[in-house]
């Protein structure tokens, strides 16, 4: 063990280095989803909104720019000034003592324990939100009605399949899905059944960052592709996301294309239908 503070003021500075650099790399992502891809929706009026629902949409997109604009400056801003910092005491340290080997060795070790400990927390970390509720399911199950009947029983159920590198999906989360759900807050008659594939760290991190109130569900590619399939009711149809499906409170699927929250009223038509 190294006993030099000296030291350890380097390493922890150099280890802190990898965290700050996956959330740049988060940030970036972010940017190319909220504010690049949406800004291109808006233009070329891919939900045929009114120019009310524009502006405020357009607004929402100004303040996400310099929102994360200024995340990613400032955090390259203390990469930059970490690693000049910790390289400069990793020198000085050498100096003192004329051992490199052993501290950078320790310095990789620490880079890797902290790197690990941010994904760990990431995919352990309940949500805040007590609406927000993330199931599991048995690796070989591929009937969408068994999810639905051990989970929303007597429910009308919205499914939507989405993709964590989904553009449109995020966008109907972060511009369409909270007024579907304020619409039918008091009903109580309505579940949504979230399921999603891609990358499980992304997953839960947007989930959150939406604050998508629901029962979430992340399945590896190959269950999404059978579940997918048996939801829609044809085991050759090209996978889209994102699709909604309708589940009546009977637990049969009474709508395998339904609307998206963006085409909010055709969508609260088919919902009512079945909710009465």
């Amino acid at each position: 063990m190294i006993r030099s503070k000296l030291f350890w003021t380097a390493a922890i500075m150099l280890a802190v280095i990898p965290l700050l650099c996956i959330d740049i790399a988060e940030h970036r992502l972010a940017w190319e989803k909220d504010v690049r891809e949406e800004m291109i929706n808006v233009v070329q009026n891919v939900y045929e909104l009114s120019r009310e629902q524009k502006a405020h949409i357009l607004d929402n997109i100004l303040e996400r720019n310099h929102t994360l604009n200024m995340l990613i400056y400032l955090k390259s801003f203390l990469v930059l000034a970490l690693l000049i910092g910790g390289v400069w005491l990793l020198i000085k340290y050498k100096r003192q003592s004329g051992k490199i080997a052993k501290p950078l060795v320790f310095t990789l070790v620490l880079m890797v324990l902290f790197t690990g400990a941010k994904f760990g927390i990431a995919l352990t970390l309940n949500p805040q939100n007590q609406k927000i509720k993330f199931i599991s399911i048995d690796d070989r199950e591929t009937d969408i009605n068994n999810v639905i009947t051990q989970n929303f029983k007597g429910k009308v159920v919205y499914i939507d399949f989405w993709g964590t590198t989904c553009g449109p999906c995020l966008a109907e989360f972060r511009d369409f899905t909270k007024p579907l759900k304020e619409k039918y807050r008091q009903s109580g008659k309505i579940g949504y059944l979230y399921i999603s594939q891609g990358n499980e760290y992304l997953w839960r991190k947007q989930v959150a960052k939406y604050d998508v109130e629901g029962t979430h569900l992340f399945l590896s590619g190959e269950q999404y592709d059978k579940l997918y399939h048996n939801a829609v009711q044809n085991k050759l149809a090209q996978i889209a996301m994102p699709t909604y499906v309708i589940v009546n409170a009977q637990g049969e699927i009474v709508e395998t294309d339904a609307k998206r929250p963006s085409d909010s009223k055709a969508l609260f038509a088919q919902l009512d239908k079945y909710l009465q």
